[in-house]
């Protein structure tokens, strides 16, 4: 208490002598902030003089002198001189110098100049520099103002400062007291009530902070090693309990994604941008870079990349295939920067392509990983393979449509052109040339030929429809076809048949079929061509290219005259697949035919299949 009653003498005592030495400084600052004023009375004093207004030259040394008493006064020096303050000493002197060797000598200059009568041109000049100086001399007293001011708020700032100490002091003192008084018993009391009470709502991580010595710290340190005990017991029980739903969540994703995946390749044909979000979903569900999805072409043991979820592998750059497929068993790989973990798709024995997974080098598969990667796998090789079957079966059922239709015509249409080619030769007979007339002949001549090309046209249609497409597609039909006219004649024929998987349905198949053995036929009977080349891919965006090229002599420009029933086919089937045609010579010699068009492999329901003659 008696620290305390000194403080309050202290703030008290502080609080008097800031107010004595303050004393008289509003006053100063009202005399200082008076001589501005006096400054503009004078100029305008002048102006009126000047202009011969009732201000006599009396009246304005009066104002000087009054400028002069006021810039005297003593609670202005007072207060400049009772201070410590150089600044505001400064500002003074320059003031009071200014005024006597500036101001009031012009004053004086410019009154005699009135008196004197001079002339207008220099009172103007006078004037300007009177008004410029007043401006600058205002502004100095401005700064003894604001020097004045300043002066004063720092005292009474003074004052607050000293007050806030002293209210300082006590409170510090006010608290040191209770807290001595309550730091050894009252506060470890309460914090070890307080810990007792969240440890009993479950909150094992409070601690108590008193585990002095004495009685209560001791008691301190037995709670915080009970509370140690306790919450080592129940992270590992919450480890236990995460570890296992971790496993059911993954199972739960796996079991969703399986679910999903099935759904989708029971309603999706084999395309690239359904595949593409499918392996998407099997990337993030999976936790890894991308995954690649290859269809085997058994023939010739590449594969063809159908879709992939993110960045293409190293592997794939170079096209050799036999890095991942080898003997169709999981394999794991090490290229570059990435894991390449090989998973085949496979539906029973037969492998129809492999899944890519690539993972960063570090990381290995778990065996959830592998057995969900593997389980996806025979999935998409279960679908691949009913969608071939059922292809097989459009295909079979295509051809055994267009077989009776070939017998059906064979009946009908070429019996009956085969009696009208007979009668024509009879008649011809019958009637001599000299019994009839030219029109007569020309007629008959007509009819003949006329029976002769829609025969060869139904010859020609009756080997469309009895083309042979088994099981195995198009490249065993194209190969089938490519060697029955090497038999046939003596053309060097090359094929390159670079689509693989499934790209193209029955009608599609059959209809690049019957293109490339009619430009065949028109290469073998008409080019009188040495070589000819046939090659067929897949571009990027899955269009389809065909390129079937010979180093014959061209096509004259009569080509698409009567009778050239080549090339009409082959517009009209080009026209069937909704195909750009282009038969156009090569630049060294011969012709080129070149076919482009998208499959249409985005319609699952059966009509896309459905018999087109």
């Amino acid at each position: 208490m008696g620290v305390i009653t000194v403080l309050a003498v202290a703030g008290m005592a502080s609080a008097v002598f800031i107010a004595r030495i303050s004393y008289g400084e509003a006053s100063a600052v009202n005399i200082a902030g008076s001589l501005r004023m006096q400054s503009y009375r004078i100029a305008t004093a002048l102006e009126a003089r000047r202009n011969g207004d009732f201000i006599t030259s009396k009246d304005i040394e009066d104002l000087s002198d009054e400028f002069e008493s006021r810039f005297n006064d003593p609670l202005l020096t007072g207060a400049v001189t009772g201070v410590n303050n150089q600044s505001l000493q400064r500002i003074y002197s320059l003031v009071e110098s200014r005024w006597s060797l500036a101001v009031s000598p012009l004053i004086k200059a410019f009154i005699q100049e009135i008196e004197t009568g001079t002339s207008a041109a220099s009172l103007d000049r006078t004037s300007r520099n009177f008004h410029t100086l007043i401006k600058s001399f205002v502004n100095d007293i401005d700064k003894l103002v604001y020097q004045l001011e300043e002066t004063a708020e720092s005292r009474i700032h003074l004052l607050g400062l000293m007050q806030s100490i002293s209210l300082l002091l006590t409170l510090m003192v006010a608290a040191a007291t209770l807290y001595l008084m309550q730091t050894d018993i009252v506060s470890p009391l309460r914090d070890l009530l307080s810990s007792a009470e969240k440890a009993g709502e479950g909150d094992l991580s409070v601690r108590v902070g008193h585990t002095g010595p004495d009685e209560l710290g001791r008691l301190g340190q037995a709670f915080n090693t009970m509370a140690i005990q306790l919450s080592r017991i129940y992270e590992d029980l919450e480890q236990r309990v995460e570890e296992k739903t971790q496993e059911l969540t993954q199972r739960n994703n796996s079991l969703e994604l399986l679910y999903d995946i099935s759904r989708g390749l029971t309603k999706a044909p084999i395309s690239e941008p359904i595949y593409r979000k499918m392996l998407s979903d099997i990337a993030k569900v999976v936790d890894v870079k991308s995954i690649t999805l290859c269809l085997l072409d058994h023939d010739s043991r590449h594969a063809h990349r159908l879709a992939n979820s993110g960045t293409i592998p190293p592997m794939c750059e170079t096209a050799n295939c036999e890095i991942c497929i080898d003997d169709g068993k999981q394999r794991k790989l090490i290229i570059g920067d990435s894991n390449i973990l090989s998973i085949p798709v496979n539906d029973q024995e037969q492998q129809y392509g492999v899944l890519l997974i690539e993972y960063e080098i570090g990381k290995s598969m778990e065996s959830w990983q592998t057995h969900l990667l593997n389980t996806l796998g025979r999935h998409i090789g279960i679908a691949i393979g009913v969608t071939r079957r059922v292809n097989q079966r459009r295909r079979l059922a295509l051809l055994d449509e267009r077989s009776v239709i070939a017998r059906e015509l064979h009946d009908s249409l070429a019996q009956s052109l085969s009696y009208l080619k007979i009668q024509v030769a009879r008649l011809s007979i019958l009637i001599k040339p000299d019994d009839v007339s030219a029109k007569v002949a020309e007629v008959i001549a007509e009819l003949e030929e006329g029976l002769d090309a829609s025969y060869r046209q139904l010859r020609e249609l009756l080997t469309t429809f009895r083309l042979k497409m088994d099981e195995n597609g198009l490249t065993a039909a194209l190969n089938e076809t490519v060697e029955g006219f090497r038999e046939r004649s003596s053309l060097t024929i090359n094929l390159d048949n670079r689509i693989s998987g499934d790209p193209l349905s029955v009608n599609e198949e059959i209809h690049i079929l019957q293109i490339v053995r009619e430009a065949l036929s028109n290469i073998t009977y008409h080019a009188k061509a040495t070589k000819a080349e046939i090659r067929l891919s897949q571009n990027a965006d899955g269009k389809v290219i065909i390129d079937i090229e010979d180093d014959g002599i061209g096509i004259p420009p009569q080509a698409d005259r009567t009778h050239h029933y080549g090339l009409a086919i082959m517009r009209e089937r080009a026209s069937s697949l909704n195909a750009k045609i282009q038969i156009e010579p090569r630049s060294e010699k011969g012709t080129r035919v070149r076919l482009q068009f998208l499959p249409k492999n985005d319609q699952p329901n059966l009509s896309q299949d459905a018999v087109e003659i």
